[in-house]
């Protein structure tokens, strides 16, 4: 099959893998589907059932982190995480050093056309953007109730933001697609700006805030949850869009659009921050989640394993898993020792004498960086922490969050500090802190237990009373420690112009180890001395300089556009293509 069909492919036949779950393909693949699903595009939207499949397929594709793509192509493991706090100062690779070269290059911004992510990532935004355009372009003529009808259509406009936001934050402006894929529109959809893209996101979300119900608690997008998913896309385009100045988005845009949500009194934080980040029966954590997916739970109930908790679980031991994504140091040190918050971030042979869930498990090497070693730091992600191998692999209700309503408060003080109400940026953030302050340790805190231990004494986590600059310090402080490695660290260092003098503080002048050339599984030999990634976020990075209050210059950084893309789409490349 000619790369140029299986790239017509990724558009235009993600309905015959809605509704017949192939995750495979042959030669004849094309030949074979796309009669199979133009047939069933003429009725498959006319009946309720089969809709609410198709709607379906729509939350589904956030569990597929890696299988056979819609051209038949394997697509590796891209998890949220690469970005999200791996290129942060929150996080290293993991693992043993040798492990996952490619990964590692992604750790250290050597962006290249050439590796696997570069596709991966891509292939996976535009395939969910396919989903949702055919969701939404056979929902037009469907005859089921309006009601019905409207509600999914809701959830077309939602996904079809969520996976351009996706595509935005690792490729920077890429092609605006609103309807199915025809090949007379090959080679013909010219790639849009980055403030194009922003703006036909948040476009969407206000369509999909218009369609969608209330919170039902069952996982399902709701008007809030697009709404949330809105704040935080104008958050992001308030700190990287150089042409935002042009757009309705302001701070006080922001600031409105968040106090609605916490004036509508739908949400509140749950008392206990470490029942969060455990089975929904330890609380109904769905009280703070405008918008989260997991495996068990909700309407949905697919069964399906996360397999972000494997990937992220020890390497040896018990808790099993590859050992990626672990804590820095810095993150450690970054929390009061005394702050509840802090055993719910992080677990390993350095903390808390190695207990995880009431005991304590083999963590493998002797030193992090230690060739025989299993560890690159000390620690491992206990929001990612599952009770056990069954829990694993049978399946777990531990939800994956895309938007806390903690993080609507720190973005509501943020927009109020920018605005100049510093009293209700104050209000905010000390809520946040109040509940931490009030929360207990981790599950499994103490030896033998299986419960939930709260401090002897009152955690030093006193109310924020600064102003000025140092307030602003302290809200984006509040912001890394509430929300730490639940995959947003790096684009708030990013829309902050903080990104290449924290990465390169944490992981160019004070990490150690790693030096000198190790051997690769396949015995040629990698040279993983640290680079200087201040450089290597610049050269891989959409330079720009952003207006306004906050504005500045920023360093965007950008895998490259899939060279198959550039060259059959005729897309305008990235720096580093």
């Amino acid at each position: 099959m000619k790369q140029i069909k299986k790239y017509i492919t990724l558009y235009a036949i993600a309905v015959a893998l809605l509704m017949t779950g192939i995750f495979s393909a042959c030669e004849s693949f094309l030949d074979e589907v796309v009669p199979q699903g133009t047939l069933l595009s003429e009725t498959y939207m006319n009946d309720e059932a089969t809709a609410e499949k198709a709607v379906a397929g729509l939350y589904g594709l956030l569990y597929l982190t890696s299988g056979s793509g819609p051209d038949g192509n394997w697509v590796n493991n891209h998890y949220e995480c690469y970005f999200g706090s791996m290129t942060s100062d929150d996080a290293e690779k993991g693992s043993q050093p040798e492990d996952y070269p490619d990964l590692q290059r992604v750790v250290t911004f050597q962006f290249s056309s050439t590796f696997e992510f570069v596709n991966s990532f891509y292939i996976h935004g535009f395939w969910g953007v396919a989903r949702a355009n055919y969701v939404l372009g056979h929902l037009v003529e469907s005859p089921i109730a309006e009601s019905v009808k409207r509600r999914m259509e809701g959830e077309g406009h939602f996904f079809r933001a969520y996976w351009y936001f996706y595509l935005l934050r690792h490729y920077g402006g890429v092609p605006i697609m609103e309807n199915e894929i025809t090949p007379e529109d090959f080679g013909n959809i010219p790639r849009a700006s980055y403030h194009e893209t922003i703006e036909f996101i948040i476009k969407e979300l206000k369509l999909a805030a218009e369609m969608l119900p209330d919170n039902d608690r069952s996982g399902r997008a709701s008007n809030s949850g697009a709404k949330g998913l809105m704040a935080r896309v104008m958050l992001y385009q308030l700190g990287t869009d150089p042409e935002v100045s042009s757009s309705q988005t302001s701070w006080q845009a922001l600031y409105d659009l968040t106090g609605g949500i916490i004036n509508s009194g739908e949400y509140s934080l749950v008392p206990n921050y470490a029942t969060l980040f455990e089975e929904r029966a330890d609380g109904n954590y769905r009280q703070e989640s405008l918008f989260d997916y997991c495996g068990k739970d909700g309407w949905l109930n697919s069964g399906q394993v996360l397999m972000e908790w494997m990937f992220q679980g020890v390497r040896n031991g018990s808790w099993y898993g590859w050992g990626f994504n672990q804590p820095t140091q810095d993150l450690r040190d970054a929390f009061d020792p005394t702050d509840p918050r802090l055993s719910c971030t992080i677990y390993g042979p350095n903390y808390n004498d190695g207990i995880v869930y009431g005991g304590t498990t083999n963590y493998g090497g002797k030193e992090p960086y230690d060739r025989g070693g299993m560890m690159m730091t000390y620690y491992y992600n206990r929001k990612a922490a599952v009770n056990g191998i069954n829990a694993l692999f049978n399946g777990t209700t531990k939800a994956m969050f895309v938007i806390r309503y903690a993080d609507i408060l720190l973005m509501h003080a943020e927009a109020a500090y920018y605005i100049g109400n510093e009293g209700k940026a104050r209000e905010m953030v000390n809520m946040v802190r109040a509940r931490a302050r009030n929360s207990s340790y981790c599950k499994g805190y103490l030896p033998f237990s299986t419960d939930y231990t709260y401090p002897e004494t009152m955690p030093n986590i006193p109310d924020i009373t600064s102003t000025g600059e140092q307030l602003l310090q302290d809200i984006w402080n509040e912001r890394r420690l509430e929300l730490a490695m639940e995959n947003f660290r790096t684009y708030d260092l990013v829309r902050t112009g903080r990104l290449v003098e924290r990465v390169g503080v944490v992981k160019d002048d004070r990490r150690t180890g790693g030096k000198g050339p190790l051997n690769t599984n396949d015995g040629a030999e990698l040279e993983m001395r640290i680079p200087n990634i201040r450089e290597n976020i610049k050269t891989n990075s959409i330079h720009v300089t952003v207006p306004g209050p906050g504005g500045g210059e920023r360093y965007i950084p950008v895998f490259a556009i899939p060279p198959t893309e550039v060259t059959y789409w005729n897309i305008d490349p990235n720096p580093n293509n």
